[in-house]
């Protein structure tokens, strides 16, 4: 029973990783084909890759997917949420690195419990509710199964919402702490 269960859990975290690793590589090609799109249009010479690139990204018909990642997760998110969208920094890729910490030490099993006492502290003041919390946790998971398109099967998706999910609790235990003193 112990060997299955850890096989089960060694199975999860693989898929986890791989999938995580394709929403970075979509949001990668987004970043390089924005990148390339600013060069071709002031007249660089790689015109031809970018091209390229751009029509790679194309063959998903998915017009989204060229958007960076805290993108399609700000918009998610503020429909769960659109009374915090006053409250949200002007700079959201610094929200996308955060998140993509958080999951990446999630994924890894690392000690989450630091970054979310130090989110705690740099929250606080911004008198978040328990359903704030739950709306980042159901706008990751979208967005995340958003970026896997046909690559988010039910089952990984599940194991998304139990990742993104524990991670919430955490951040809300340590926001609550935070918030007390």
């Amino acid at each position: 029973m112990g060997a299955e269960h850890s096989a089960e859990a060694r199975y999860k975290k693989q898929l986890l990783k791989l999938s995580w690793r394709l929403v970075l590589t979509v949001q990668e090609q987004a970043a390089s084909a924005q990148n390339s799109q600013a060069l071709s249009k002031n007249g660089d010479a790689s015109s031809v890759a970018t091209e390229r690139k751009l029509d790679q990204l194309k063959l998903t018909n998915d017009p989204t997917m060229i958007k960076p990642f805290h993108e399609d997760f700000e918009n998610s998110f503020f429909k769960y949420c659109p009374d915090l969208k006053s409250k949200f920094p002007s700079n959201y890729s610094l929200v996308s690195k955060m998140i993509q910490t958080f999951i990446g030490n999630a994924i890894e099993a690392k000690d989450i419990q630091k970054l979310g006492r130090k989110y705690g502290k740099s929250h606080k003041k911004y008198n978040l509710k328990s359903e704030h919390f739950e709306g980042f946790s159901h706008a990751l998971v979208d967005t995340i199964q958003s970026r896997l398109g046909k690559f988010g099967t039910i089952e990984l998706i599940k194991i998304w919402r139990d990742v993104t999910d524990s991670i919430v609790k955490v951040l809300e235990k340590e926001y609550m702490k935070a918030k007390r003193s």
